[in-house]
């Protein structure tokens, strides 16, 4: 089974990405028992410039919290302990590469220490991490991980010098000398995605912190893979190929940083135009409350939030950018309506990428709604990228969508690979006053017997929501569409649906089918799990029809 999997798979992945991996993965084990650290401290060493970039973002809070005068790194709702010395292992309870322990090496946490607790926090890092330990690739010395960690350390030093010791600042910046030589050697060409951003973010940020020709050579190299595998990564209409809107923020984030890196030219320009379509995206996929919508992987509040990254793009000359009442973001394959603090998001695209699915779930033809400025029917969101909880996020029966026998509209399988998949077509798409009419289907189930074909018509305006569903095809298995309720939404169940309320929000379901309530869960940020209901509405076995309808009550 894991063979034909891993079968499926690979078929969509491109030769240059096995290339990569298997070239990566001779690289490690030879770096294992052959490489020395002192061949990432070799002279000459690189000089920081006087003039360091700044940060183009505030600090965030709540990255550290002190208890009885000791910091903590807040992570993932876990405290990790900062003092006296750090356990770069943490959490020890857990085997293997965690993002929780990845999250500790970021070193993002840095932001929320005062000048003694940063500098025993990076030497310490610096005296316990030595490059090329057993599995170093896995945590500490992650091309990923020491990507965030280098500019998070540029910052830092640019933010507080003048309050650093020469001593500290030379340390450091051999130390972060080394990592960039090693980012050079192991850049995430096999992963590509939002992990190459990072390194690319890393390198330029290098480049414009240090002086000589080797910084000049990271940053000759940045700008290469901008051109050439970043800036690919945006899609005509604006969204982060991935199609997560969480991801899709935290890249965007990561491009503005690197423009304001980027000296003037034809590169900085193409950048720069691409962050403008990224901005209109992101707008038009943030709900009434300031956060994102959470289709595939991604939290509320894994990057910074849609407020701050527009003011840091008219921070760097960007215009100021709007929702759009109707948008279309046909690449993609996300639909809103809004109208004030009603707002509806639908998905009818890919699931992702085939080269890179690790960030996909089981979500086509499903959707959001907030209304009155609150969320009502939720994505799913993700609670861990490690664990029994990924297939739950993953699963097509936790979203808002059309299940037949429970089943995936993919075969999902490990914790970020992907099979068999669906075709998503989009067959009509009409604007229509405040709203739209949409037409799609997909094929994901086509595996069953009498290979069914889901297709599900919209008729869509900002506070009414009208669904119907066709399976065509199929053998007699159960047809159910299923609506994910936020937490604090209340529920009265009556004849022919139900009445909905959270907040100022009042709406009803009104449908033909029998309605049940089964428990479920709700996880608006990794490490976050809140108990909530799901509203099932039982179509019968397919072939078969039905539909429901959500609006705004009086």
């Amino acid at each position: 089974m894991r063979l034909r999997r891993l079968a499926g798979s690979l078929r969509y992945t491109r030769p240059r990405q096995i290339a990569e991996r298997v070239r990566l993965t001779v690289q490690r084990r030879a770096a294992e028992v052959f490489a020395r650290p002192a061949s990432l401290d070799r002279p000459p060493h690189p000089a920081l410039r006087p003039d360091l970039p700044p940060p183009l973002f505030p600090p965030r809070e709540g990255l550290v919290v002190h208890v009885e005068g000791r910091p903590y790194a807040r992570i993932l709702e876990r405290n990790a302990s900062l003092s006296p010395r750090i356990d770069w292992g943490w959490p020890r309870e857990y085997p293997g590469t965690r993002l929780d322990r990845l999250t500790l090496h970021y070193h993002e946490w840095a932001e929320g220490l005062d000048d003694t607790e940063m500098r025993r926090a990076l030497t310490d890092w610096i005296e316990g991490n030595p490059p090329y330990a057993k599995r170093y690739w896995c945590d500490a010395w992650s091309a990923y991980a020491t990507s965030i960690r280098t500019v998070v350390w540029l910052q830092q030093i640019a933010a507080r010098r003048g309050r650093l010791t020469p001593e500290l600042e030379t340390r450091l910046a051999r130390s972060l000398a080394g990592q960039l030589r090693f980012l050079t050697g192991n850049l995430e060409r096999d992963i590509g995605g939002n992990h190459l951003v990072r390194n690319v973010k890393a390198l330029l940020w290098g480049a414009r912190s240090f002086a000589g020709p080797e910084a000049a050579g990271w940053g000759a190299r940045g700008t290469s893979l901008l051109e050439r595998e970043v800036l690919p990564q945006i899609l005509p209409d604006g969204v982060h190929f991935e199609r997560s809107p969480a991801y899709h923020a935290q890249v965007l984030a990561d491009l503005l940083e690197c423009l304001s890196v980027l000296p003037e030219g034809e590169e900085r320009a193409r950048l720069a135009e691409a962050v403008d379509r990224m901005v209109q995206a992101l707008v038009d996929l943030t709900h009434p409350d300031g956060l994102v919508s959470l289709f595939n992987d991604g939290g509320l509040h894994m990057a910074y939030p849609p407020s701050a990254i527009l003011a840091a793009h008219r921070k760097l000359g960007g215009a100021w950018i709007t929702p759009r009442p109707v948008a279309a973001m046909r690449d993609a394959g996300y639909f809103t309506a809004r109208a004030g603090e009603d707002l509806v998001v639908v998905d009818c695209g890919r699931l992702g990428p085939d080269e890179l699915p690790a960030h996909a779930h089981g979500d086509a033809l499903a959707f959001e709604w907030s209304l009155a400025g609150q969320r009502l029917v939720v994505d799913a969101g993700v609670y861990e990228y490690q664990g029994p909880s990924r297939a739950w996020s993953r699963a097509t029966r936790s979203h808002n969508t059309v299940t037949l026998d429970d089943r995936d509209q993919a075969e999902f399988w490990g914790e970020f690979r992907m099979a068999r998949r669906p075709n998503v077509v989009l067959d009509t798409f009409v604007p229509e006053g405040p709203g739209f009419r949409l037409r799609g289907a997909h094929d994901g189930y086509r595996h069953l017997a009498g290979a069914p074909i889901h297709e599900r018509r919209f008729d869509v305006r900002p506070d009414r929501i009208a669904v119907e569903d066709v399976v065509r095809g199929g053998s007699g298995q159960a047809v159910r569409a299923r609506l994910l309720l936020h937490p604090d939404v209340a529920i009265e169940r009556g004849p022919g649906g139900a009445a909905l309320s959270c907040g100022p929000a009042r709406a009803r379901l009104t449908t033909r089918a029998p309605v049940s309530l089964e428990d479920a869960a709700w996880a608006p940020d990794f490490g976050v799990r809140q108990d909530t209901r799901q509203l099932v509405l039982d179509y019968g076995a397919a072939p078969c029809e039905g539909s429901f309808t959500l609006e705004r009550a009086s």
